[in-house]
């Protein structure tokens, strides 16, 4: 290669900044949310710092590489970007964040081939490790964690009574909750593991013996931690003050139990091992003629304009997006003659959703004085933490109502306002045991579902064209004794007032 392509190779790295940052800005957004956020991943920091030094102390190798291209890389970075567009428009975070990583793999190995996954391909798959789908693993580490302590107490002639998550001693009772499983100590301990082999080992076995090891000293670690804790409240008759804050006693035993024999046994493992593994050799292609190099800059547009696509199609379509939001003001329906309403102050139920732009109820009554109410609760436009399926949105409020029965009901017929099935919920008041019968289904930019996977996914295609809205439609009437009718008498109103309405 001569000097001046050559040249040309190392100023394309300066490209790769901006086009990376664009493209996945809501993402570096969200990482640095999370981290900052949840005290689980506030390690995501270092795990972000230990990718770019990694990267950093293999510049040379990376500098060295030439575009070869890659046709497999490029057919994986075209589906990779089509389920992170997908993904932004479902605004599922899990599956937005875990891509990042391999967007960038295959993006550099659609330009650079296999060299650039040999040299940056490690140090940038590390940030899988501040990704938010370890806590996932809570569950699985809090019985472990439990089995352990039981073990442990044993052992210490401590007698306890164990329920799940619960391990109940005479002076009290200790809850093993999410933030005891040793989850965050797991992923702190595996990203130091894999760094320090990527740092110091050529043997990729030996990196995977470390890591290993790590997870393992970091689990035997939270183990112990727990027991002290344990201990310490029975020998205290439960005084001290490590029961209700244990976090610096936490990392102190993390230290002693798995950072340190961990920095002694990465040694050992060192030793026999070729070390300064920081610069791995690089594939290089061999040289081109004039034509060959101008069809070579193909790859790096094509992989960017692949990758940057995701981000720019909201762009494109956000002008639509504003003017259906603005134009979209439903109504509480018109009932048939024989009903009327729909009457204000509507107070059978209320959803219990998060901010919702549309917030319609209202009752109607039949000529045999039969009544139900309307509920129309929606989003003009869906949004992070304000949208339509979401954790934080529930058909009713817990703390008011309790759940009696759930199931799907077909109708008997075609209505225009509802889908052809519809969820069927019955609850029951807290307070004074009333019951109430409900109908519920989604309307998502004017497609009716009664499934919130459906709905999800019809949302997120949607989003993508421009529609981000979404309403929740529901009836719902008395039902005072569901135990013995069924609430025949409500369904068949229910299916008389949608007989006799038009969207």
């Amino acid at each position: 290669m001569s000097v001046a392509s050559r040249s040309s190779h190392q100023y394309l790295w300066l490209l790769a900044i901006p086009v990376l940052t664009l493209a996945l800005w809501a993402e570096w957004r969200d990482f640095f949310q999370l981290w900052y956020d949840s005290i689980i991943y506030t390690h995501g920091y270092l795990v972000l710092a230990g990718v770019l030094y990694l990267l950093y102390l293999r510049r040379d190798a990376l500098a060295g590489l030439t575009i070869t291209g890659s046709g497999i890389a490029l057919f994986l970075l075209t589906g990779a970007s089509a389920l992170l567009l997908f993904a932004q428009a479902a605004d599922i975070r899990f599956i937005r964040l875990i891509l990042v990583p391999f967007l960038i793999l295959f993006w550099g190995w659609s330009i650079w081939g296999k060299g650039f996954v040999t040299t940056a391909g490690g140090p940038i798959l590390l940030l899988l490790f501040a990704a938010p789908f370890w806590d996932d693993f809570s569950p699985l580490l809090q019985h472990i964690t439990v089995f352990f302590n039981t073990f442990f107490l044993n052992l210490a002639d401590i007698e306890a009574t164990i329920r799940e998550f619960y391990i109940e001693l005479e002076v009290g009772t200790f809850l093993v909750e999410n933030g005891c499983s040793g989850v965050r100590y797991l992923m702190v301990a595996l990203f130091l593991g894999s760094f320090y082999g990527q740092l110091y080992y050529r043997s990729f076995p030996r990196t995977a013996l470390l890591v290993v090891i790590a997870g393992l000293l970091s689990m035997v670690a939270n183990w112990l931690r727990v027991f002290g804790i344990i201990a310490a409240g029975h020998y205290t008759n439960m005084e001290t003050s490590l029961v209700e804050n244990h976090e610096l006693f936490g990392w102190i035993v993390f230290l002693l139990v798995a950072l340190i024999p961990l920095f002694f046994i990465a040694g050992k493992l060192e030793v026999g091992s070729a070390t300064g593994t920081s610069q791995p050799p690089s594939e290089t292609s061999p040289r081109a003629d004039d034509h060959g190099k101008r069809a070579s800059w193909i790859w790096p547009i094509a992989a960017s304009v692949l990758i940057l696509w995701p981000a720019l199609i909201p762009l494109a379509v956000e002008a639509r997006t504003d003017r259906l939001a603005h134009a979209w003001n439903p109504i509480l329906p018109s009932p048939a003659p024989d009903w009327r309403g729909p009457l204000p102050h509507a107070n059978i139920w209320r959803p219990d959703y998060q901010k919702p732009d549309i917030d319609l109820s209202g009752v109607y009554v039949s000529g045999d004085l039969q009544q139900l109410q309307l509920q129309i609760t929606g989003y003009r436009r869906q949004t992070q933490n304000k949208e339509l399926i979401f954790y934080g949105n529930e058909l009713f409020d817990r703390s008011d109502w309790r759940l009696i029965s759930t199931r799907k009901r077909e109708l008997p017929a075609s209505f225009d306002i509802s889908p052809p099935r519809v969820n069927e919920t019955i609850i029951e008041r807290r307070a004074d045991g009333v019951s109430v019968i409900l109908w519920s289904w989604y309307d998502i930019g004017s497609s009716l579902t009664d499934s919130r996977l459906e709905a999800k996914i019809t949302g997120a295609l949607k989003k993508i064209g421009g529609d981000n809205r979404g309403a929740l439609w529901a009836l719902a009437s008395y039902c005072k004794t569901p135990e013995t009718d069924g609430c025949t008498k409500q369904r068949a109103t229910f299916t008389r007032f949608l007989a006799g309405v038009e969207r």
